[in-house]
């Protein structure tokens, strides 16, 4: 905890970078390296993107935040880094709102997908994807996309990424 102790009066004090001593009123500053913001998971995040892209043989490996109606690629391997989409045109709307479940082989056949631009361009064929919520109720969805039909996806592969997201989660909670 970032306590400091006041120099004049020697209360120990609850100080995050600079306050005044609530018993005497004199300023408080730490000293130290600065409290700020945490470390960037970026490098860990994008080396399990990897392993889940690698294991699962998927073009593109994507860990999304989902806030305010959009779609954030928050992290990504093989393309999309840095994506914003509008929710209602991704295949992760379907997935968290229950239209689709976790695996699609082939999304051109699927009626809720195939009209939507990524599917309809031909960006995306096969998807698999897990939501999830960090204990401060932000959503993610971790997801694998594929530019072809992959009927060998199924439950062993969605147990993998439930599985990668345990791992995630607490990078992400730093």
């Amino acid at each position: 905890m970032p306590y400091l102790t006041c120099s004049s009066c020697g209360l120990p004090t609850y100080c995050v970078s600079e306050g005044t001593c609530p018993a005497c009123g004199t300023p408080l500053r730490r000293s130290g390296p600065p409290v700020g913001p945490r470390p960037s998971p970026d490098p860990e995040v994008r080396t399990k993107l990897a392993m889940a892209r690698r294991e699962l043989n998927a073009d593109a490996a994507l860990l999304s935040e989902i806030r305010g109606g959009k779609e954030h690629v928050r992290w990504a391997v093989g393309g999309y880094d840095g994506v914003v989409a509008p929710l209602r045109d991704t295949i992760c709307e379907r997935l968290l709102d229950g239209r689709i479940g976790a695996v699609v082989h082939d999304a051109t056949a699927h009626p809720a997908l195939r009209d939507l631009p990524a599917v309809r361009d031909g960006d995306i064929r096969a998807y698999i994807g897990v939501p999830f919520q960090t204990p401060d109720a932000r959503a993610y969805v971790l997801c694998c996309l594929a530019y072809e039909a992959r009927p060998d996806l199924g439950e062993s592969d969605v147990r993998f990424l439930q599985g990668m997201v345990e791992s995630l989660r607490p990078l992400l909670e730093r």
